[in-house]
C-alpha cells in the first residue's frame, strides 16, 4: 500500500506543480470562472484532463513497446534534463526582462469542451513532459509496468491537474491579480527551481555514466 501511497504522491505533486504556472489552460479555467460560466470551465478544464491522461497513456504505451531498449530510459532523462534546462532558461530569461503578463486566450469562442481538447491538444509539452517523468520514476523503481501502477498513476495525474485548475477557478480574481502583480517574481521563483533541478539531474546522469565506466 506505501508503495501505491508513494507513486500517487509523486505523480500528483509533479501534475499539481506543473499545472499552477500561468498558462493558457489554467487562465482559461479562470475566465470562464471569472465570467461566472462554471458550466464552461468545468467542460473545459474536463476536456484538457482527458486529453492529457489519454497522452500519458500514449507515452507508458511507447514505453513499454521500447521497454526492451535498456538505453532508453538514459537517453529520455537526458532529453528530460535538457527539456527542464531549456525551460529554466526561458522563465529566467523572462524575469530578466520583465514581461508583463499576457493572457491571450485563443479559441475561446469555441464551446469549452472543444476549446478545451484543442488547447490542450496543442500543448506541445504534454508527451516530452510525461515521458520524461515516466522514464524517471520507472528508473526510480516507483512506477512500475502493470495495471495497478498505471491505473494509480494516470489517476493522480488527472487528480493534480484537476486541483490545480480549481484553484484557478476558485481563487477568481483574487488570484489572477496577484499572479500578475507578482509575475516577475514568479518568473525568477520557477526558473530557479528548474534550473536546480536540471543541474541536479544532469549531475546524477553524468555521475551514473562515470560509474558504469568504472564498472
Amino acid at each position: 500500500m506505501s508503495r501505491y501511497f508513494k507513486l500517487f504522491f509523486a505523480a500528483f505533486s509533479i501534475s499539481f506543480i506543473g499545472a499552477l504556472p500561468i498558462g493558457t489552460l489554467n487562465t482559461s479555467v479562470a475566465n470562464y470562472a471569472l465570467n461566472n460560466n462554471f458550466m464552461g470551465a468545468f467542460e473545459f478544464g474536463f476536456a484538457a484532463i482527458l486529453v492529457e491522461v489519454s497522452l500519458v497513456r500514449v507515452a507508458l504505451f511507447l514505453l513499454d513497446k521500447l521497454g526492451h531498449l535498456q538505453k532508453l530510459f538514459r537517453y529520455l532523462s537526458v532529453v528530460f534534463c535538457f527539456a527542464i534546462l531549456y525551460l529554466a532558461y526561458k522563465s529566467l530569461e523572462a524575469a530578466f526582462h520583465m514581461r508583463n503578463f499576457e493572457d491571450t486566450l485563443p479559441f475561446i469562442g469555441m464551446q469549452p469542451f472543444y476549446s478545451g481538447l484543442v488547447l490542450s491538444l496543442l500543448n506541445p509539452l504534454h508527451i516530452p513532459f510525461w515521458l520524461g517523468w515516466t522514464a524517471v520514476l520507472k528508473g526510480r523503481k516507483v512506477l512500475y509496468s502493470d495495471a495497478a501502477n498505471y491505473n494509480i498513476y494516470i489517476t493522480a495525474i488527472g487528480t493534480g491537474t484537476c486541483l490545480a485548475f480549481l484553484i484557478y477557478g476558485c481563487a477568481g480574481n483574487y488570484l489572477m491579480n496577484v499572479l500578475k502583480a507578482q509575475h516577475n517574481l514568479i518568473n525568477w521563483v520557477l526558473g530557479c527551481t528548474l534550473l536546480l533541478t536540471g543541474v541536479v539531474l544532469a549531475y546524477k546522469i553524468i555521475f551514473r555514466k562515470i560509474q558504469l565506466k568504472v564498472a
